[in-house]
């Protein structure tokens, strides 16, 4: 991958120069320890040396990249390198210490020592060019997760919306033939207020609790006046947890579950009871009905919804949160704790 490439030639760099610090690190054992004369030019030819086995293996990398050379073609590459600029360097030093009596053991000098820098190298640069992959599919594969999660957001709430509107205006054009004005403008302002929430807050957003409540109330208000008495609400919400910030239209999908599966599935009704309250030092949601629970074989579409409110509880508290989800004889429960979390708005 041709982002890959800078970090690659970090790589590089990084390589040759731990076999620059290796060679003056011998010479100064040479000096020091064994009290051989220092030679400068010497130093200096090792030190060129080592720049162009950098720029030589930095075009290398760049032909495997772009040729995708495998790691066989690779090391054959490396070998030919080296057999083709070692003989190439010791001439040189030749020249340079002026000697002139050129044979080939002495321009074959040392090509073991010298390829196994190369193969070493290579060795490197293809575990590290397989690491660099391997992050970038992590990486990729989280990014096409987060889309798709974003999709099944979506999907949800252009499910809801459309559906849910059309009936409140329904009833809201009911009230009107009716002359129930004053119902039908509790019910605009309800209907107002629901989707304003559900429209303007982003499934990723962090939101204050008394505001999803207050969204919920307005959906309950609305569902109210199509099943009258059946939908029945209970709430219990201590007030110490109503500034926790909770992951926008967490609560809503789970009353939405509890109205399909338990009110609109029974002819008496079911009563909803959303509860909030704080212990462990956690916080605890809940929304619970008391409609068919286990004995509904119709489930109680727990599929996509659970999903993404653990995937989006797990994306801003972690592990800390967690949801338990209970199929009772006669009920249906859905339990969520998180770590508080408190907003400073009031």
């Amino acid at each position: 991958m041709p982002s890959d490439l800078p970090r690659l030639f970090r790589f590089n760099l990084w390589f040759w120069c731990c076999v620059a610090l290796f060679e003056v690190t011998n010479l100064l054992l040479e000096v020091l320890v064994w009290k051989e004369k220092f030679e400068l030019k010497y130093f200096l030819l090792s030190l060129g040396s080592l720049a162009v086995q950098l720029a030589l293996t930095s075009v290398l990398m760049t032909v495997a990249k772009r040729w995708q050379l495998s790691a066989l073609r690779l090391f054959l590459a490396a070998a030919l390198l080296a057999l083709c600029y070692i003989p190439l360097f010791n001439y040189a030093s030749m020249l340079l210490w002026q000697k002139y009596d050129f044979h080939l053991n002495l321009l074959l000098g040392q090509l073991d020592t010298h390829a196994l820098a190369f193969f070493v190298w290579a060795a490197g640069f293809l575990s590290f060019s397989r690491y660099c992959q391997q992050q970038a599919q992590i990486k990729e594969s989280h990014r096409l997760a987060q889309n798709i999660q974003q999709l099944e957001l979506q999907a949800l709430r252009h499910q809801l919306n459309p559906h849910f509107t059309f009936n409140a205006l329904n009833s809201v054009c009911a009230l009107l033939e009716a002359e129930r004005f004053e119902d039908a403008e509790l019910m605009s302002e309800q209907l107002s207020t629901f989707l304003r929430y559900s429209l303007s807050h982003s499934p990723d957003s962090l939101v204050r609790l008394a505001d999803e409540l207050s969204a919920i109330e307005a959906y309950l208000t609305l569902q109210k006046t199509r099943f009258g008495d059946k939908l029945r609400v209970q709430w219990h919400i201590d007030e110490q947890v109503k500034q926790q910030l909770v992951p926008a239209l967490l609560l809503q999908p789970l009353v939405e579950n509890a109205i399909k599966y338990a009110v609109a599935a029974q002819q008496n009704g079911a009563t909803i009871t959303i509860s909030g309250g704080q212990c462990d030092g956690l916080v605890q949601l809940s929304v619970q009905d008391d409609g068919p629970g286990a004995k509904s074989s119709a489930g109680h579409g727990t599929g996509v919804g659970l999903r993404n409110i653990r995937d989006r509880l797990y994306q801003h508290f972690g592990e800390q949160a967690r949801v338990v989800v209970q199929s009772l004889p006669a009920g249906f429960s859905v339990a969520i704790a998180l770590p508080p979390q408190q907003s400073n708005l009031l």
